[in-house]
């Protein structure tokens, strides 16, 4: 077994209350049983403002959401009330994993877990903007350190063409048209995306010049890397929808990604934004690769 993870993430830590997008919104947040057998027997204030929270339905126990869309345990400051009382051992198994991932791939060569932490956490686009050159995933055992080109090949994906790993924008109104279309397709996360999708396919022409003019001033490496770390991101469909595909939907995502930052100017932002709708559902992931596949 491999274990990977890609440089800088070692270094993960959560920003805490100086983070702008907390995680403790939006989706549901789930708790597993142990977790919710143990809130259910917590004392004192804590316990009773944990219970007040929680939510059973068919598939288990959840925070119910307050009415601005936050988990009710989420603080002021920005910190979580359960962490700052009791400690990270007391969270939920969801909210002490994310946003890390862990994806296994068996592979008929050799067996991988790939690890990393979600791209809709703005520190780890930090980390990707902080690093130089392309992405780069090092064994945790062996300190081997691959390229997305050299990963795939090893995994027995090679040879691997160039436009897998590099993005080159395509800044045609047919273009832009085409990603905003699928991207309408998918299940939306908040009531802003669903009115983004409504409204960009009118400025399809003004978002085609934005991107001829970003092309001039846009970071290529920090790009590459994000279309390195998307397609790193579902390896595991490697065998269900081959490399193309994979390859496809990280170009149609970066794409997307360098469409909003030549509109904002704020391509971590729209690296996030687009994970937070896209990679989080993993309903959307799939639509948008069947999609590719035709």
């Amino acid at each position: 077994m491999i274990s990977l993870i890609p440089d800088g993430f070692n270094d993960f830590h959560c920003k805490g209350g100086a983070c702008k997008h907390t995680c403790c919104q939006v989706w549901i947040i789930d708790i597993d049983d142990d977790t919710a057998d143990y809130y259910q027997h917590l004392e004192g204030p804590l316990g009773d403002k944990l219970r007040a929270s929680m939510e059973k339905s068919d598939e288990g126990w959840h925070f119910k959401l307050n009415d601005k869309g936050f988990c009710p345990l989420l603080d002021p400051d920005g910190l979580c009330r359960v962490v700052k009382e009791l400690g990270d051992d007391a969270l939920c198994d969801i909210c002490a994993v994310h946003p890390r991932f862990f994806t296994h791939v068996d592979d008929e060569i050799e067996d991988y877990t790939l690890c990393g932490t979600g791209l809709c956490c703005e520190e780890t686009c930090e980390i990707i903007a902080r690093l130089k050159g392309p992405l780069r995933f090092r064994d945790e055992d062996t300190g081997k350190r691959y390229t997305l080109k050299k990963l795939l090949e090893d995994m027995g994906w090679g040879p691997v063409e160039d436009a897998w790993t590099h993005f080159r924008p395509v800044c045609t109104e047919a273009e832009t048209r085409a990603i905003l279309q699928s991207l309408a397709a998918t299940e939306p996360i908040d009531a802003a995306w669903t009115a983004e999708m409504k409204e960009l396919p009118g400025r399809t022409a003004e978002l085609t010049e934005r991107e001829r003019a970003y092309t001039a001033r846009y970071d290529r490496e920090l790009f590459d890397r994000f279309l390195q770390f998307i397609f790193y991101r579902q390896l595991d469909k490697l065998e269900e929808y081959g490399p193309e595909a994979l390859a496809e939907y990280a170009r149609q995502s970066t794409q997307y990604i360098f469409m909003k930052a030549a509109l904002t100017g704020d391509p971590l932002e729209a690296a996030r934004r687009w994970s937070e709708q896209i990679e989080y559902d993993t309903g959307n992931v799939g639509l948008l690769l069947d999609g590719i596949r035709g």
